[in-house]
């Protein structure tokens, strides 16, 4: 059983590839509803975040005094419901790992290159690959937010998806102090030969709590090359827990 599974997803994998090459690059949009995540933004080797951002944009230099260092983000969301284009409101997990770019536009709060695009709503990810950014689906992947007391709790992410080496995220968080939210823009790029892909997210209402998270995985793999081993736990420039009730994305795509 398990066998036939995974070749019906293998296949369904497939087939939006190949929709992808035969298909003109296509824009879409995304609403979310009821949503936590983590998000954290640390200092990684300048020379090896920069080796993973196409020179149509610029690294974005946290330190140049010293060891020069971009910024790596890693970010983790479970929302309760999920809209493609207006559709079907669908559960869904996602994970994302970035490096912080110059933002190329002027616009967003936050402009970060997609190194890694994962989530386990497989028409999300069919959605980013027809508008040429090659996001994996990932059935297994999960996002847990568990209470130990009335206001924080561990936080774990586990991420597997088809051809990319697993990762995980482990640690603590607390609940955003209440009526403490805000306006947050966040753009996620990519660069396929040409055609630039843009992630524009808008968060109207979004509230952060601390969070002490750590990310493990494979060292050999292109997360662990660029926190430079097993695990990595410092996310000092933005270490949090975030929760919203709504947000919007459009993904543009241009220069085709």
């Amino acid at each position: 059983m398990k066998k036939v599974f995974l070749n019906a997803v293998l296949t369904v994998a497939l087939a939006a590839t190949a929709a992808w090459a035969e298909s003109p690059h296509t824009a879409f949009s995304v609403d979310f509803a009821n949503c936590t995540e983590f998000a954290g933004v640390g200092p990684v080797t300048f020379a090896k975040a920069a080796s993973l951002v196409p020179s149509l944009f610029t690294t974005f230099p946290t330190s140049t005094s010293g060891p020069a260092t971009g910024g790596i983000v890693v970010r983790a969301t479970s929302c309760a419901g999920v809209k493609i284009n207006g559709g079907f409101s669908v559960p869904t997990a996602i994970s994302q790992i970035g490096v912080e770019i110059v933002s190329p536009d002027g616009t967003g709060t936050i402009n970060n290159y997609t190194v890694i695009y994962e989530s386990n709503n497989l028409e999300l990810v069919e959605a980013f690959n027809l508008a040429g950014v090659p996001a994996v689906y990932a059935p297994s992947l999960t996002y847990q937010f568990t209470y130990t007391s009335a206001t924080s709790g561990t936080l774990y992410a586990g991420v597997d998806g088809f051809g990319i080496p697993a990762y995980f995220l482990f640690g603590t968080a607390s609940d955003p102090a209440p009526n403490t939210g805000a306006d947050f823009k966040a753009n996620w790029w990519y660069d396929r030969s040409g055609s630039i892909v843009k992630q524009a997210s808008d968060f109207p209402n979004i509230s952060f709590g601390n969070a002490n998270v750590t990310v493990y995985t494979d060292k050999s793999s292109v997360l662990g090359q660029l926190i430079g081993g097993n695990s990595d736990s410092d996310f000092h420039f933005l270490p949090v827990r975030g929760v919203y009730a709504t947000a919007h994305m459009d993904v543009t795509v241009s220069g085709h």
